[in-house]
């Protein structure tokens, strides 16, 4: 079955799918190839609808500040995997994703880390989601994905980004 969005009253999604999917980490139409010049990023293997969840950001929930140092301490293409946020209380929070598995899935890598950046051609959108008082970040579709295309997000980067330290960025 498809893991699509359905909404509750208090506007959080209620399906059961969705939940295992993201306890077992196996999202269903979605593949890690290799992309010319960014590494590697997810394709789509089956169809997606707007509204409809395609995977997760998966990873260690630190503090933002133990995000900015393990990002610092991170060398090489590994320093890329944290997504920072704000939690629905407010707090900064990181989801640190910089090993290829994470803790709680040894053995499995988490797809939507390897999601690619754009700007302009992003298909999926960011949403934090809670489950099991456990703070989850979900990418929803933003516009109908077909098969066989790159499935994109926009982290929210630009060359002006970083006091101007974007413009060393090469994958802006």
């Amino acid at each position: 079955t498809k893991a699509k969005r359905k909404k509750t009253n208090e506007g959080e999604d209620d399906d059961k799918d969705m939940q295992k999917y993201i306890k077992k980490q196996k999202w269903k139409g979605l593949v890690a190839v290799p992309e010319e010049g960014k590494g590697r990023g997810v394709v789509a293997t089956r169809a997606f609808q707007i509204g409809e969840v395609v995977c997760d950001y998966h990873g260690k929930i630190v503090s933002r500040k133990v995000g900015i140092e393990t990002h610092k301490s991170t060398i090489g293409m590994e320093s890329g995997y944290m997504f920072f946020y704000k939690d629905k209380n407010g707090q900064s929070k990181c989801v640190d994703a910089h090993s290829e598995e994470c803790e709680c899935h040894p053995g499995k890598q988490t797809i939507g880390r390897l999601i690619n950046h754009s700007s302009k051609r992003a298909n999926v959108r960011p949403r934090l989601y809670s489950l099991d008082d456990k703070d989850v970040i979900l990418f929803i579709a933003q516009k109908g994905i077909k098969v066989n295309e790159e499935i994109l997000y926009n982290y929210g980067a630009s060359k002006k980004s970083f006091a101007g330290e974007g413009l060393d960025l090469d994958w802006l």
